[in-house]
């Protein structure tokens, strides 16, 4: 007895224990797998069927153990009947065998083709009387046999035929088919349709061509006749009904589906979002316009009947498996960002979004919405680019550069080193912050040329920078510096004129100075303003003595703002005297810092602290006041000169402090002349500045004239008072050059109605020479040195604020 084809795997011994017996046949009606329990049903097939076996020889064998002598001629019939039944049976049907009643159905397995069951059922009767079963039953047909003379007319029924008519099998007898089922219309609908039983009649004069009959009721019968040789034939009418109404559902079905899938489609078509269908075996079947124009106007022929993971960067195909792989198991959107290949070299970088769709003739394919998020991709890189790097030299900014030297402590030894830019405060000053920026990015590509690709520098604010070396020889460090420092010798061009900035650097190396970042920081800080001390366009590895160094600017910056507070600042006064008659005209008021365990402080000491912190506003509002008060005093009616720099501008009201002073003393304003450098001039509001302070009434003087850029270009833009060449000029004024510089710059002030003051004149020769070029007004140690009012009240000494 053969146990059931090993197709059936590890499930053969589960289904030989069923109390159902099954076979299963493929798309060609051909044996692939049975049970025991379906061989213990039907014994006649023990040891025969065999895999691959039509189903045709599986009936010829049953029908050869079950009919009788008389019957065997049919034998055909029946087969015939019973392969129409096998493919179109839609109910189950119930008959008896050996002995034994069975219940068959049939189910369709799409992929394989179909099964049939038989049930083993218990009757206390059978269809026809106690012991006795009806002919239909005993033969196995359960639909409609009828037999007919070459006329055409029924000489024998069985009672499954009248069951599907309405008649008796009797009352069948003698009447033609046409004849059978215009009666069955007549008695449930009226008559027949005509068109109806003119198919019928054309119908039967092709003998053994299945056709099917409608009857009232949304009955259908199909119908298969076998002629003989003498015109008889036998038909075979099979109820259908149920499968007639099974196709029309589904047709229906079908023509719905394909209604919506082609209004999905038209959807899809023109959605603004990228849209692609995705059949279950990868390959792509619809992409819409939105997602060919993304890609660069793509033909859909060139897009569509092509793997997905084709259209798909190669680094990205897993992404993709994977948000498919989601997607099938219908949980919802299965989401994740991926890159598509565009034809000009660029991705472009899309959000996909898939979820499962049940559309013909594909129930498995898959919706991608594809969203273009190149742009947003890209703005977050540039946002995350800008975090980390300098908006104006593209360099790595504090922040990145901290990254950077975390890291390199995490793993090893390196090499800090801090850079500031020497004499740039003089251009960004003298040209303006337009100049400067050109200068800075400038110098960014001259130091970013000297590193190797793998050191990072960046630009920490300002005019400061910073390298990071991945090796901690202080060797190798001491010669980047230099290299460094040696690049910045040459001039650099900016607005076409050659720029002279230099460079300082600070070195420290790690761990050999310390394990953290802060203090490596803070010790290279201190190293790079020992380089400034050590005269600039220079470098200093770090050494501990430095600490020393920076306490005392600490400490000097303390009592900076102490002093301020004490009253320990103090004015001398130098005079100005007319070169014609060495007359007292003016005396410049020049700030002196008594410090109680320093002594006297000199200006160069603590005015460029007072600049850097701040402190310049309130000190230089101080000598305003104290000047003017002063002068206001004098009996000779001398101006007073104090000098305003440019950061006292920046940090506080000068026109107001001017205003204080003037209102405070009752000093005259044309007694009081302001001294600005051309640094000062630079400022945006230079011009409304000077024009405010000349509506004050006060005298603006040019102070030391020549050591800036643009001096000439300053005397015919600005209205001055009063030029001051610096004393540089007059140490050389023996020099025939020099004297005629001198010359030149006395005869445009003489143009421009402006006093002429000579500084530095230390020698009577000195004297005569600037009065041989016609300077007006003199100043030097010549004519006094800078000394203090004699009998100052102290509290007059004290700064407010």
């Amino acid at each position: 007895m053969r146990k059931p084809t090993p197709s059936l795997g590890p499930l053969a011994d589960l289904l030989d224990g069923l109390d159902i017996g099954l076979c299963v046949f493929d798309a060609d009606d051909r044996a692939l797998a049975w049970n025991q329990t379906f061989l213990y049903f039907f014994p006649e097939h023990d040891g025969f069927v065999h895999v691959g076996e039509p189903y045709r020889e599986n009936l010829l064998r049953f029908y050869r153990n079950r009919l009788t002598c008389d019957e065997l001629r049919y034998i055909e019939e029946y087969v015939a009947s019973g392969i129409v039944r096998h493919q179109v049976q839609s109910r189950p049907f119930e008959f008896e065998h050996r002995g034994t009643w069975l219940r068959v159905s049939a189910q369709t397995i799409p992929g394989v083709g179909r099964m049939r069951l038989w049930r083993r059922i218990t009757h206390e009767a059978g269809p026809a009387g106690p012991g006795i079963a009806a002919p239909e039953a005993r033969h196995g047909a359960p639909d409609g046999i009828a037999v007919a003379n070459a006329d055409g007319r029924i000489v024998s029924a069985n009672g499954q035929f009248g069951q599907l008519y309405g008649l008796s099998p009797a009352e069948a007898v003698g009447l033609t088919l046409e004849a059978v089922v215009a009666r069955a219309w007549q008695e449930a609908a009226g008559d027949a349709p005509a068109q109806l039983l003119a198919q019928l009649r054309e119908s039967l004069r092709f003998a053994g061509a299945p056709f099917e009959v409608p009857l009232p009721g949304e009955r259908w019968i199909r119908v298969i006749e076998r002629v003989r040789e003498g015109g008889e034939r036998t038909g075979f009418h099979f109820d259908i009904s149920a499968l007639k109404r099974e196709q029309s559902a589904l047709r229906a079905a079908e023509a719905e589906a394909r209604r919506s899938a082609s209004h999905f489609r038209g959807i899809i078509e023109h959605a603004p979002a990228g849209m692609l269908v995705v059949g279950a075996d990868g390959v792509l079947a619809e992409a819409n316009r939105a997602f060919r124009s993304a890609l660069g106007d793509a033909e859909a022929e060139r897009l569509v009947g092509r793997p997905l993971s084709a259209l798909v960067l190669a680094e990205d195909a897993g992404l993709l498996g994977d948000v498919l792989a989601r997607a099938a198991q219908g949980r919802g959107p299965a989401v994740c960002e991926m890159r598509f290949p565009r034809p000009d070299g660029r991705p472009m970088w899309a959000r996909v979004s898939a979820v499962r769709l049940h559309l013909p003739p594909d129930p498995a394919s898959t919706l991608l919405q594809v969203e273009d998020i190149t742009a947003r991709r890209e703005a977050e890189r540039r946002i995350v680019h800008m975090a980390r790097h300098d908006a104006l030299t593209d360099l790595p900014n504090r922040t990145f550069f901290r990254e950077r030297l975390d890291a390199l402590l995490a793993t090893g030894a390196g090499a800090i080193l801090w850079l500031d830019l020497d004499r740039f405060k003089v251009v960004n000053d003298t040209l303006g912050h337009a100049a400067g920026d050109t200068l800075l990015c400038a110098v960014a590509r001259r130091l970013r040329a000297v590193l190797r690709p793998e050191d990072t520098i960046a630009r920490l604010g300002g005019d400061e920078f910073a390298v990071l070396l991945g090796e901690g020889d202080p060797l190798a460090a001491s010669r980047t510096a230099a290299a460094l420092v040696e690049a910045m010798q040459e001039p650099v061009i900016v607005a076409g004129r050659p720029m002279h900035v230099g460079v300082s650097i600070g070195v420290v190396l790690a761990p050999r100075h310390g394990a953290d970042a802060d203090t490596l920081m803070a010790q290279a800080d201190r190293a790079l303003y020992s380089a400034k001390a050590a005269g600039r366009s220079t470098f200093r590895l770090y050494d501990p003595a430095m600490e020393a160094a920076a306490a005392e600017q600490r400490g000097l910056e303390l009592d900076l703002r102490l002093a301020l507070q004490r009253g320990e600042f103090e004015l001398h006064y130098q005079p100005i005297v007319t070169a014609a008659e060495r007359r007292v005209v003016c005396r410049e008021a020049l700030v002196r810092w008594r410090h109680p365990t320093r002594g006297l402080v000199p200006p160069a000491a603590f005015i460029p602290l007072a600049e850097e912190t701040g402190l310049i506003e309130r000190l230089g509002a101080w000598i305003l006041r104290r000047a003017c008060r002063d002068a206001a005093a004098w009996t000779d009616g001398a101006r007073v000169a104090v000098n305003v720099s440019a950061a006292q501008v920046r940090h506080g009201p000068l026109i107001a402090a001017v205003q204080s002073a003037l209102r405070e003393s009752g000093l005259a304003a044309e007694r009081l002349e302001l001294e600005i450098t051309e640094s000062l001039l630079i400022e945006g509001e230079a011009a409304d500045l000077l024009l405010a302070l000349r509506r004050l009434g006060v005298r603006i003087a040019l102070d030391d004239f020549g050591t800036g850029y643009s001096s000439l270009s300053y005397l015919r833009r600005f209205s001055f008072d009063a030029i001051k060449i610096d004393r540089s000029f007059i140490a050389d004024i023996a020099d025939p050059d020099t004297a005629a510089i001198v010359r030149a710059v006395v005869g445009i002030a003489a143009q421009l109605g402006a006093t002429i003051t000579a500084e530095g004149i230390e020698t009577e020769d000195q004297f005569a020479a600037v009065r041989r070029e016609g300077c007006t007004e003199v100043q030097g140690y010549l004519f006094g040195r800078p000394v203090p009012l004699e009998g100052a009240p102290a509290e007059e000494m004290r700064i407010e604020g």
